[in-house]
């Protein structure tokens, strides 16, 4: 007969044991489950309130440091502005004017409280309510954030940066908006500006009815890009494996687009000067007036207009196709 210690020493029980274990905590989970009705916000031991907290002092600028909170602004008829979290009851939002900035922070928890286990269900909220139109710097950095900015507003200057967290804007600034995401998305609609910077590793970028003075700067790695109705001086793209679509995108003098595995397309898009290159992608579309073409690739097809008037487009590739119409 097998002792007591050769059983446990034995893998196959075990395995038998830890199979057992797991069934018995499913069996438990549903039970759970079917007492709760399947309502998950039951399981929240997180308990939130909506505060609003009254500022009575002018300001010019805007600076929202936070965690996982949803962001938006709304015009207000309200002589004050104010702002309305929707917030864990024993952690209260930060919300101050110092040196013309209405500041609003997420108070950073302590390492007894890091230690302390909670489940949340909900989604906090900081809601904005602004009774001008115009401000001066708006600064935004947080992790999860997602962030909504109307039409309403306009900024002198926009510096928003994300980790995770969305961002879709419709305000314009008079000079330059920097937005700086990892995997978010970045959706811009009827913004103009002086300069603007785009950055985003796996997010994608939906851009639409752009004006901008000077130049647009965007850097993506493997989301893609998507461009519409876009005019400014310059347009400088860098990427990896991620695709840039435009269509009736103008630039006064400059193109400088480049790619290693993700394709460039255009419709109706033009510049003064172009300079393009991709590794294996392919280069495709249609320009607005003719150019002087020097194209170069390795093993890729090339088909061109034999134009020789114009400002110079330069495109090469490794292995991409190159085709290009002149409408």
């Amino acid at each position: 007969m097998m002792n007591k210690e050769n059983m446990m020493n034995n893998p196959k029980n075990w395995m038998v044991l830890g199979a057992v274990l797991a069934g018995i905590g499913v069996l438990i989970c549903t039970i759970a489950f079917v007492v709760l009705g399947f309502d998950f916000k039951k399981l929240s031991t997180v308990k939130y309130a909506s505060n609003t907290y009254e500022v009575g002092e002018a300001f010019g600028n805007i600076n929202i440091v936070a965690d996982i909170e949803e962001i938006s602004f709304v015009p207000t008829d309200d002589k004050n502005c104010k702002v309305i979290c929707y917030e864990e009851e024993n952690e209260p939002h930060h919300v101050y004017v110092e040196n013309n900035t209405l500041m609003i922070e997420t108070i950073e928890k302590n390492g007894l409280q890091l230690l302390n286990f909670s489940i949340s269900t909900s989604t906090p909220k900081i809601t904005v309510y602004l009774p001008k139109n115009e401000y001066e710097l708006l600064t935004i950095d947080s992790d999860t954030s997602d962030v909504m900015i109307p039409e309403n507003f306009s900024f002198e200057g926009m510096n928003i940066t994300l980790d995770t967290g969305d961002i879709s804007c419709l305000a314009s600034a008079n000079g330059n908006i920097s937005i700086q995401t990892d995997t978010g998305d970045i959706t811009l609609s009827g913004v103009s500006a002086n300069d603007m910077h785009l950055t985003s590793d796996t997010g994608e970028m939906k851009l639409s009815g752009l004006t901008l003075t000077e130049t647009i700067n965007i850097k993506e790695s493997t989301g893609d890009v998507n461009m519409k109705n876009v005019s400014c001086k310059k347009f400088i793209s860098n990427g990896s494996t991620g695709d840039l679509t435009m269509s009736n995108v103008i630039a006064t003098e400059e193109f400088s687009l480049e790619r290693n595995t993700g394709d460039i397309e255009f419709d109706g898009c033009d510049a003064e000067t172009i300079y393009i290159h991709t590794d294996t992608g392919h280069v495709n579309g249609t320009l607005l007036s003719e150019k002087v073409f020097l194209i170069e690739t390795d093993t890729g097809d090339i088909d061109v207009p034999k134009t020789i008037t114009g400002g110079r487009c330069e495109i090469t590739t490794d292995t991409g196709d190159i085709s290009i119409k002149v409408q």
